[in-house]
């Protein structure tokens, strides 16, 4: 392990990241929205791609912060290069960075307009409001 790993703390084997497709309607930002209502998931958009970052500790990490496998570790930890990480890279200059589903959705009115946003959101509501209204008479007509 490299004194750069050491002194970071391994940040690298406490999270992993995705590529997600661009959300471009309201459902979509919906399903993303959805992500950012848990703990400690972010969502990032860099260079115009979109990704989602998930906290989680390596198995194989020791308290110490060592690799418990570092001899036999996966490829994609071979790989990863400790000269443009999380220590030595500090911000990554994301073109957009969302923590809160309140932040995406500020994003989501702009990309997708006010009006539109909103419209979607009404009817998007509505409808599942309808399925439920008549999932509700189903189930009270088959008890008769």
């Amino acid at each position: 392990m490299s004194k750069t790993c050491q002194k970071c703390g391994s940040k690298c084997c406490t999270y992993f990241c995705f590529e997600i497709d661009e959300p471009d309607s309201y459902q979509e930002f919906e399903d993303v929205r959805w992500y950012l209502c848990h703990k400690g998931i972010t969502v990032h958009i860099d260079e115009g791609s979109w990704f989602i970052s998930i906290p989680n500790r390596c198995k194989k990490l020791t308290p110490d912060n060592r690799c418990l496998i570092y001899e036999d570790r996966p490829l994609i930890c071979r790989t990863y290069s400790h000269d443009n990480c999380d220590y030595t890279s500090g911000n990554y200059g994301y073109d957009e960075h969302f923590r809160t589903p309140e932040e995406l959705d500020a994003y989501a009115c702009e990309v997708l307009g006010e009006k539109p946003y909103q419209r979607a959101k009404r009817n998007a509501r509505a409808k599942f409001e309808q399925k439920r209204t008549k999932k509700t008479k189903k189930t009270k007509k088959s008890k008769k």
